[in-house]
């Protein structure tokens, strides 16, 4: 009974004193919680409106908007808007494609496009999606944010270009009055 006890200490002891040793490999190996794909959730009214936002697949576009031409570079992403409680109303002007130093290209959502994503009044339950664009008129785009004018409120990012750069020196979650609510402890 007492080798027993004892090598279940001496486990514990070895478990324990090593752990320091593998912890960055378990917090390198956690899931982005805004990585693009996933879905994220608004909250207005009081938790009276929610709606949940899915941005994913941030590309160079080659779509033909009628009556635009793009001086820059057009880019696109799909996006899915669903009205989780209450009736929802995409506010798509908020959504912003982002580049590594921080510069914004806003969604153009003025240009009407069969593959666009429509900006009717979705009741609870529903859902809409399509392609937002964007013009690039500098570096390329590497995030998407939606940003309500008053704090970044939601971000997609984390792909391989976003992984290169230390989540400290992030320029997408440097202007965010309050921590990152997906990376607390992180950031």
């Amino acid at each position: 009974m007492r080798l027993r006890v004892a090598m279940a200490v001496l486990a514990s002891v070895i478990l324990f004193g090593a752990a320091p040793t593998f912890a960055p490999l378990a917090v390198a190996a956690m899931p982005c919680g805004h990585q693009f794909g996933s879905p994220q959730q608004l909250t207005d009214a009081g938790g009276a409106v929610i709606q949940e936002w899915v941005i994913s697949d941030l590309r160079k576009s080659s779509a033909d908007l009628p009556g635009f031409t793009a001086p820059g570079q057009l880019w696109e992403a799909s996006a899915t808007v669903r009205a989780v409680t209450g009736a929802v109303t995409p506010i798509i002007p908020n959504l912003y494609a982002v580049t590594a130093d921080g510069q914004r290209y806003p969604v153009l959502w003025q240009i009407a496009s069969p593959q666009g994503l429509p900006a009717a009044t979705l009741d609870q339950g529903q859902a809409s999606s399509g392609a937002i664009y964007f013009d690039a008129v500098g570096l390329e785009p590497m995030a998407v944010i939606y940003d309500n004018g008053t704090a970044t409120q939601l971000i997609w990012c984390c792909d391989g270009s976003m992984m290169m750069m230390p989540m400290e020196n992030c320029p997408m979650c440097a202007d965010m009055r309050r921590p990152c609510p997906h990376c607390p402890g992180r950031m």
